[in-house]
């Protein structure tokens, strides 16, 4: 039985809410490569007791936390993801932008990410990803003093996947993701999944 090892493709792209809460998204850009994906789904719920016994449960909304280990990330990315107040300083190919951490996430966008999860093989996935309305909660920075045993340190980054404020056609529900699996017959899939944010509405457009 084949088991997941290796990821790639780590993409992420700014949704903007429209009206009636649909929110569409730009092109996708690259966040960082990634050195490894978790992924966490968690649903509330409540038990109905009725003579001793649960007779129901209802279950509420469900969320995913996804966690990326990755590379150093741009600080351009950092800053777009986080919604960082951005500073240019100086004039010109001298010019500096410089970023400053803003007191709460309200500036934060509301992005899509996209990955690819492989099964050993490190040049063709087995499945790509486009989870939506996302939001960064946290992007993680450590660094060691440099001696003769000293490693480099990536970076890890926690976004939260809560489901749309409005439903997909083709299904009908608030679908919180797109997950399309990949073959040798369809593996030229794979740059056109991140072109763009492939959904249930467009996927079978874009995909077939």
């Amino acid at each position: 039985m084949r088991q997941y090892r290796g990821c790639s493709h780590l993409y992420y792209a700014v949704g903007t809410e429209g009206e009636g809460g649909v929110v569409t998204y730009g092109t996708p850009k690259v966040l960082a490569p990634v050195k490894s994906v978790s992924r966490d789904i968690s649903s509330e719920n409540e038990k109905v007791y009725a003579d001793n016994v649960v007779q129901q449960i209802t279950y509420g909304a469900t969320s995913v936390t996804r966690t990326f280990e990755t590379t150093r990330i741009a600080p351009e990315v950092v800053a777009e993801l986080l919604g960082d107040a951005t500073i240019t300083i100086g004039d010109g190919a001298g010019a500096v932008t410089a970023r400053s951490t803003n007191p709460d996430g309200s500036t934060r966008p509301i992005i899509a990410v996209g990955y690819a999860l492989h099964d050993g093989n490190a040049d063709q996935p087995c499945e790509v990803v486009w989870a939506y309305n996302c939001k960064v909660n946290s992007i993680s920075k450590s660094a060691s003093t440099i001696d003769d045993g000293t490693g480099s340190e990536g970076q890890s980054v926690e976004i939260v996947n809560n489901a749309p404020k409005v439903a997909f056609t083709t299904t009908g529900k608030r679908n919180l993701d797109f997950v399309y699996p990949i073959s040798e017959a369809n593996k030229d899939k794979v740059a056109t999944f991140f072109a763009q944010v492939v959904t249930p509405d467009n996927a079978s457009e874009l995909l077939a």
